[in-house]
């Protein structure tokens, strides 16, 4: 049994490797070991995580031909300027994609095929869609193919510290603030109407979508994608799915006090990262994506969440990598969903 568990970690180790932050582990796991510094140790790590790549999953030159137009705003107030895509409806009579996304034995290749006429009505208004954690607006784009097939332009903007845009990483919950303030400057620019407004949010995405509901009157609903759990549960839960030896080398109170020592350096209070505490008092429109196979952020945590204004929908067998990407299967949640707010 001890030879299985050293070839285990010895097979992580090296899968850390390829993410380009194994020195940084290993660093974190001698001083865990040696000191009392570990928490703080976790808190830089999670501070300093590149953002995964988009180079295989689309490229540069794909983007501008499917029509999505990048630019940037800047914050009238401070240096921050937001990158993000914008896209229009589309007019094509078939929509088709296939995304392969995960590895290893957590992978779910997920597909869309559409024809304009198996379509009841042509819907209308904005769509905002927000990332997760670690990743950047390109991981959005072929759910924001989806909304722009079903009549909607799109706004597609990357949370700060990651893809395009500057500054350090607020998790979430200031990143409300300032898409918020995007799109207060798209309204005054009249390239959002007096129309429909929606968020998609994916994960962290998710809680910046329930953060911005709650600061502005004229949104329609949000869809949140395997919306994240609380900050320091949700570092926990991916540390145990992704590094399961080292989740057990790491006592489970050091990674969730790094977890809170990262929000803190941020000015983040860690009751803000919770989700189910917001959308308690929400009564915004909400759907809730969530499948049985995420242990990152489970369905059980949201199956009692029970009000009128929050339907939930499980999928099955699809992994938190995946859950940013609508398919087919989601489809009829969504048009069920959409068709009770408009």
């Amino acid at each position: 049994m001890r030879h299985m568990n050293k070839l285990q970690l010895l097979n992580e180790l090296k899968q850390y490797k390829a993410n380009s932050i194994l020195i940084r582990v290993l660093t974190v796991i001698s001083i865990c070991i040696v000191t009392s510094a570990c928490s703080q140790r976790i808190a830089s790590s999670i501070e300093k995580a590149e953002n995964f790549s988009f180079v295989d999953r689309i490229t540069t030159e794909r983007i501008e031909e499917l029509g999505f137009k990048k630019t940037e705003y800047c914050l009238p107030d401070n240096k921050k300027c937001i990158s993000y895509y914008y896209g229009s409806p589309l007019v094509d009579n078939n929509l088709n994609y296939s995304a392969t996304l995960g590895r290893g034995d957590r992978e779910n290749i997920v597909k869309i095929n559409l024809n304009r006429d198996s379509l009841d009505r042509r819907y209308h208004g904005t769509v905002v869609l927000l990332h997760g954690f670690r990743t950047s607006k390109e991981f959005m784009l072929n759910s924001a193919l989806y909304f722009r097939f079903l009549g909607f332009q799109v706004i597609v903007p990357d949370l700060l510290g990651h893809g395009d845009t500057g500054g350090k990483k607020k998790y979430g919950v200031d990143d409300s603030k300032y898409i918020n303030s995007l799109i207060d400057n798209l309204v005054e620019e009249g390239v959002i109407k007096d129309e429909n407004i929606y968020i998609v949010g994916s994960s962290l995405g998710a809680l910046t979508a329930t953060h911005i509901s709650s600061l502005r009157s004229d949104i329609n609903g949000i869809i949140l994608l395997a919306p994240m759990p609380q900050f320091d549960e949700a570092v926990y839960n991916y540390m145990k799915i992704d590094y399961p030896m080292l989740s057990r080398i790491i006592p489970e109170r050091d990674i969730r006090k790094g977890a809170v020592i990262a929000l803190k350096r941020a000015n983040i209070d860690l009751k803000d990262t919770n989700i189910q505490s917001f959308l308690k008092t929400s009564q915004t429109p909400t759907l809730l994506i969530l499948s049985d196979s995420d242990q990152v952020s489970p369905y059980a945590n949201y199956q009692q969440l029970k009000k009128d204004n929050i339907k939930i929908f499980k999928v099955n067998g699809r992994y938190h990598p995946s859950m940013n990407t609508i398919g087919d299967v989601e489809h009829e949640a969504v048009i069920k969903w959409l068709n009770t707010t408009q």
